[in-house]
């Protein structure tokens, strides 16, 4: 075989082909792997006497382990993400608003600092015409900030990005990387 031992591909079938194993966390023998063991250390589990433990890619989607242009720093071996997260208001940002209505007819369109949301149409019969929907009268009402709520029942929200389910497989018995 000419792949270097501790190589990780992806494959499309159901099976891992020999000399690979599937990346799904498998304890594997220090004693009848010594050559990955020497490549994979204690990295991904395992007691480090006796057994190691294979990448376990079933679920996760592999990232570049080092520090990025972005300033994350991810170690080789370190799990992280969620596929889901609930967002807590303490997570959003405050919301100050007020919301100026009027009971007058509107007289503009076009809003401005001082406008009101006003009465903005009339029914003829079935049909509703369209008109203006502002006015530059002091407001009736004032809605203050205080009386708007969160909403929400703090539910988990999908994190995933689409993705298709495919194998990832390690190389167990091939050429033995060189440093250089």
């Amino acid at each position: 075989m000419d792949e270097y031992l501790g190589t990780i591909k992806m494959f499309a079938g159901n099976f891992a082909p020999k000399g690979y194993l599937f990346c799904n966390g498998a304890i594997l023998s220090i004693a009848q792997n010594q050559a990955l063991f020497s490549l994979l250390g204690m990295t991904y589990g395992g007691n480090g006497t006796t057994t190691f433990a294979l990448p376990n890619l079933n679920g996760r989607a592999p990232i570049g382990a080092g520090n990025s242009t972005t300033g994350m720093n991810v170690l080789l071996g370190e799990e992280g993400g969620s596929p889901t997260t609930t967002i807590l208001s303490q997570n959003l940002p405050p919301i100050m608003s007020q919301l100026r209505v009027s009971n007058v007819n509107a007289t503009s369109s076009t809003p401005s600092a001082a406008s009101s949301l006003a009465v903005s149409g009339t029914t003829v019969g079935r049909d509703f015409t369209a008109v203006p929907s502002f006015v530059d009268d002091a407001p009736n009402t004032v809605i203050d900030a205080a009386s708007v709520t969160f909403t929400g029942g703090n539910q988990p929200v999908n994190n995933m990005s689409p993705y298709l389910g495919i194998n990832y497989i390690i190389c167990t018995s091939g050429i033995y990387p060189s440093r250089s």
